[in-house]
């Protein structure tokens, strides 16, 4: 029987719980780009309440006196900024609680398989520790590198729940790839992931300086030429990223149609990088639009996680054959 048969339950929660961090990741980079990382400024709770106010009405005349963060006044009451936080949090609790139900079913896999018991755990593990530092991110009144942290947690949640989508799907593997095939391209492969750190590495430097720049007042239109060598480096950086991908395309078309599974997850990656690539190009040449940020994070993780599900699927299809 398949791996697609078998462990249904866990295997269904697995991928909501894929989207799901996808999307918490996309909501989160809305709140940054749009300034709406205080719009509630206590936690858990927002403006003292569970259900955040729609209106100025709602909140005691001294409020920016009184939920002042990091002992600095918070800024005039915001409600599409305070919703779109408050929104980001609801996000985040659903995920912690699908995390903790896919946890629980993968207790199906103790006989069989528990390096999925404990990936699961460790998932709810991490989105637990995340949810800590989004209070710390707002107790601290936005701190560029805590933010920054929150993200990078956000990734290795991925990553997690990647390595766990893998190991359950082993049995699904109907092809093999020759070592001296397989080999070359698992090596280009990590080549390409190392690349890909090193870009998204500069990105969250880059990020932080935009931080910086907004938090300081400067204007909009003015960023990108405020910017230091990290945003001309990670600009120029970009060209390896996409050289890269095109020689790895030339190499998987040239494999037999039964790695067809291969091909299109090839596919998949050049796309990507192709989107990353155009919002990175609107963000350089349109004043980094609000829009326009989310769209480049999220795009530049599914980058890396795409890739990291082609090298496994390329590692194992390798190992079938040795």
């Amino acid at each position: 029987m398949f791996a697609s048969n078998r462990h249904p339950k866990f295997r269904k929660l697995l991928s909501i719980c894929i989207f799901t961090v996808f999307f918490l990741i996309l909501v989160g980079g809305l709140v940054r780009s749009t300034g709406s990382g205080l719009g509630c400024p206590d936690w858990p709770k927002c403006f003292g309440q569970y259900i955040p106010p729609m209106s100025i009405s709602e909140l005691p005349v001294d409020y920016k006196e009184q939920y002042k963060v990091a002992g600095k006044v918070i800024a005039d009451f915001n409600p599409v900024k305070t919703w779109i936080e408050y929104i980001n949090r609801l996000v985040g609790a659903t995920t912690g609680i699908l995390v903790f139900l896919m946890a629980l079913a993968s207790s199906s896999y103790k006989n069989e398989n528990k390096s999925i018991i404990y990936l699961s755990w460790a998932t709810v593990f991490a989105v637990g520790f995340n949810g800590w530092l989004g209070s710390v991110v707002v107790s601290t009144h936005l701190k560029p590198v805590i933010i920054t942290l929150h993200m990078l947690a956000a990734v290795v949640t991925i990553f997690l729940l990647i390595e766990a989508k893998v190991r359950s799907d082993e049995n699904n593997l109907l092809f093999h790839l020759k070592k001296e095939v397989g080999k070359p391209l698992k090596g280009f492969l990590i080549f390409i992931i190392l690349l890909t750190f090193g870009q998204i590495i500069l990105g969250t430097q880059v990020r932080e300086g935009i931080d910086h720049l907004s938090h300081d007042g400067v204007a909009r239109d003015l960023w990108i030429s405020k910017l230091g060598l990290e945003y001309f480096i990670h600009r120029s950086y970009s060209a390896l990223i996409v050289i890269a991908h095109v020689i790895l395309f030339m190499k998987v078309s040239k494999l037999g149609s039964v790695h067809s599974r291969v091909a299109r997850w090839t596919q998949i990656t050049c796309v990507i990088v192709l989107v990353n690539i155009l919002s990175g190009v609107t963000l350089a040449y349109g004043s980094v639009p609000p829009a326009a940020q989310p769209i480049h994070l999220l795009f530049g993780l599914m980058l890396a996680c795409s890739q990291y599900f082609l090298f496994t699927l390329i590692s194992k299809s390798t190992a079938l054959e040795e």
